[in-house]
């Protein structure tokens, strides 16, 4: 009855469209627009009147399935450009300027912040550890570099899920609309042409999921090669922020300097000695003691 009362609706408003046209020109898109989707709806409404319930099912369900993947697959490819995860300028001028010793720990925490990627949150978990050993760096930035993959490949498995589950959906419905036309022919015989029909959902499913496997690869692809990028950045990183730590780090010499003056002149200041504690040893007998027991 609902289905009935919305077919009406719309029916009455794809009338109303049509009386509205009739005194507009025939150039207006906008009225075409709307008889065109009108009659859309309407024909999909009484479609869906018609159909059996699990026929309804098995092509909602490859419906969602399709829409879902488009929309997966597009907000992937947007977000998986190279540009996006790993920009050339800044890839380039953050290690090229760094390795020149051209920027200190807040030059190089404000560059990274001031140009906001994975990349560059992959290079800030070593920046914000400056002057830390090497293994604290390698740790940070793997800890990040791993955290920034798992995002890259948000909703990747989507498209793999589709892949698996739309032939099942197909096959599902195709059984379902051939039980249908066996029951209602009853002794008849089936022409081939009806079958045929039956097969549609499969047919459908099968093609969603070789396409939604093929859009898997191409993004599981993706992802690896722009992981292997953002490992490449971070242990360049490494690598820079640990010389420019090591050369700015004073050395200590192995012995103090001592104040040195000519013949004649006084020397102002002489340089302290300093005691060094030696581990007592025991002591040693002499040659000439009597051993024990001698």
């Amino acid at each position: 009855m609902m289905v009935r009362r919305v077919a009406a609706a719309l029916i009455a408003v794809q009338a109303l469209a049509a009386a509205a046209a009739a005194g507009e020109p025939r150039g207006d898109l906008s009225m075409e627009v709307q008889r065109g989707a009108a009659k859309v709806a309407g024909e999909v409404l009484l479609w869906y009147e018609g159909t059996p319930a699990g026929e309804r099912m098995a092509w909602g369900g490859l419906a969602a399935c399709a829409v879902l993947g488009a929309c997966a697959t597009l907000e992937r490819l947007v977000r998986l450009r190279r540009r996006a995860v790993v920009p050339h300028d800044f890839s380039v001028r953050f290690v090229d300027r760094l390795h020149a010793g051209k920027l200190d720990g807040g030059q190089a925490l404000d560059y990274c912040e001031m140009n906001p990627s994975p990349a560059a949150r992959v290079a800030l978990a070593a920046v914000r550890r400056w002057g830390r050993p090497a293994a604290e760096l390698e740790r940070a930035v793997e800890m990040a570099h791993r955290w920034e993959t798992e995002r890259l490949g948000r909703n990747v498995g989507t498209t793999r899920r589709i892949a698996t589950l739309a032939p099942l959906i197909g096959l599902f419905g195709s059984l379902l609309i051939a039980q249908r036309l066996l029951r209602l022919a009853g002794d008849d015989p089936v022409s081939a042409a009806t079958m045929a029909d039956a097969l549609g959902p499969l047919a459908f499913g099968v093609g969603l999921g070789v396409i939604a496997m093929v859009v898997n690869d191409v993004l599981a692809t993706r992802v690896e090669r722009l992981g292997g990028m953002l490992d490449r950045l971070g242990a360049e990183t490494i690598d820079a922020v640990a010389m420019t730590t090591t050369a700015a780090a004073p050395t200590l010499s192995a012995r103090a300097p001592v104040a040195r003056g000519r013949v004649g002149e006084a020397v102002a200041e002489r340089a302290p000695v300093v005691a060094v504690p030696v581990r007592g040893s025991s002591p040693r007998f002499r040659r000439d003691e009597p051993s024990i027991g001698a």
